[in-house]
């Protein structure tokens, strides 16, 4: 894996540019972020804590449910910093995370290169998106297991891609998709994504490579949650007792939140309302786990008048970049029904889409907490690659326009994303 990212980025300057500047905002903000402000930091660090120091994995209280993969990783490198004297060193596992979204990178560019190799410039535009991602940066500082998903998770599209050309990438798909579900649950999308697109293009031999091997991989987790927890071996956690389709009201799916998404897109606002939530905590700090203390004051915190400003510029910034990730995505639809190759791309932001929307509807809270994006991250890679298509297929004055605002949206970010 050395050898290779060594030689992607020697043959290209832009691409290198592009994963220095990522690791070098990445360490910044892991130097700068407290390890506990994370999205239930506490939790994470308590689950390496006990995987590594202690041998035990938690047992009904904090992160539980979630797969031992991460942790495991995290805890070797807190355990190695503490050994050598370091001051805070749950901030090692956090700087893992810088490394998985420079693999990250390098994977989007190398997989935009398989789909169209005549279009160097969508791969550079598909890394650029998703090294400048605010959500990718802000799970990147945190100690978090989601970057990890979305870094095996985008390596396994690439090997799927090129396991239509080359039926001996089947059993390292396998092992990929794995030990993905041995970091967090959405890995299932891309099991359900690459197992689907095999068969689709009548790679059956494949596919059932695939499904074996990840199976195996990931069986004694889910054995050891059905027997231990029973019900789901997937995510077991309590409900409310409803019908799923009881649990939200209407105003749930359909309320856009305007114009409050943009003016004022922070916690309390549009609270509970599926659209206006996820897109303010892709772009922006809904939840003030970022740029203001969400948690202050009791958990009424109000960001003050500069975070204000930060969080409405990053949900101006996001419009475009969206709007061309959708377009991007419908554009390879229609290309994957020719090319099934092209499929897992496409059935990845659907599945998470999907499971998203479920997850949301049947897990109801009253201060809207599991409306986070990053449960999404793992597609991000997939966006990534829908936002370069959709960009390259402008011409003229929309090409020149497009990149003006992206150049203007990306100089916008940069105080946002130096925290």
């Amino acid at each position: 894996m050395g050898s290779l990212v060594a030689r992607a980025i020697s043959r290209d300057k832009p691409l290198a540019a592009v994963v220095g500047f990522s690791v070098v905002l990445g360490l910044w903000n892991v130097s700068q972020y407290f390890p506990t402000a994370g999205y239930d930091g506490v939790e994470h660090m308590q689950y390496a804590d006990g995987l590594i120091f202690g041998g035990n994995l938690p047992h009904y209280t904090g992160e539980y449910y979630t797969p031992p993969g991460y942790y495991t990783v995290a805890g070797v490198a807190d355990w190695l910093a503490r050994h050598l004297g370091v001051g805070e060193w749950h901030r090692a596992g956090m700087a893992l995370n810088v490394a998985f979204l420079a693999l990250t990178v390098i994977a989007v560019h190398r997989l935009a290169l398989e789909l169209w190799p005549t279009r160097p410039r969508r791969a550079i535009a598909a890394a650029g998106f998703i090294a400048l991602f605010p959500l990718a940066v802000k799970d990147e500082a945190m100690f978090h297991p989601e970057t990890l998903s979305l870094c095996l998770t985008t390596i396994a599209l690439l090997l799927c891609v090129r396991t239509f050309s080359d039926a001996r990438r089947a059993w390292l798909l396998g092992v990929t998709l794995g030990l993905a579900q041995l970091v967090r649950a959405p890995a299932l999308w891309a099991v359900a994504a690459c197992v689907l697109a095999l068969a689709v293009g009548r790679r059956f031999k494949e596919a059932v490579i695939v499904v074996v091997i990840a199976g195996v991989i990931a069986a004694p987790w889910y054995i050891h949650q059905y027997g231990t927890y029973g019900g789901s071996p997937v995510f077991n956690r309590p409900t409310v007792q409803k019908p799923l389709f009881e649990r939200r009201p209407a105003a749930f799916y359909v309320d856009p939140g305007i114009p409050a998404v943009v003016s004022a897109p922070y916690k309390r606002h549009f609270l509970n309302r599926l659209l206006p939530t996820t897109y303010s905590e892709a772009w922006g700090d809904y939840f003030g786990v970022w740029a203001w203390n969400g948690g202050g004051n009791g958990g009424h915190g109000r960001p003050g008048a500069t975070a204000r400003v930060e969080l409405v510029v990053q949900s101006l910034v996001g419009i475009v970049p969206t709007m061309l990730a959708l377009l991007g995505w419908i554009f390879l639809a229609g290309e994957a029904r020719r090319r099934p190759e092209r499929l897992p791309v496409v059935l990845v932001p659907l599945f998470g889409v999907a499971s998203y929307l479920l997850f949301t509807v049947s897990y109801p809270t009253p201060d809207g907490d599991v409306l986070k994006a990053t449960y999404m991250l793992t597609a991000a890679g997939a966006w990534a690659l829908g936002f370069a298509a959709a960009l390259d297929r402008l011409r003229g004055r929309w090409l020149q326009g497009a990149v003006a605002v992206l150049v203007v949206s990306a100089l916008a970010e940069l105080p946002f994303l130096l925290y």
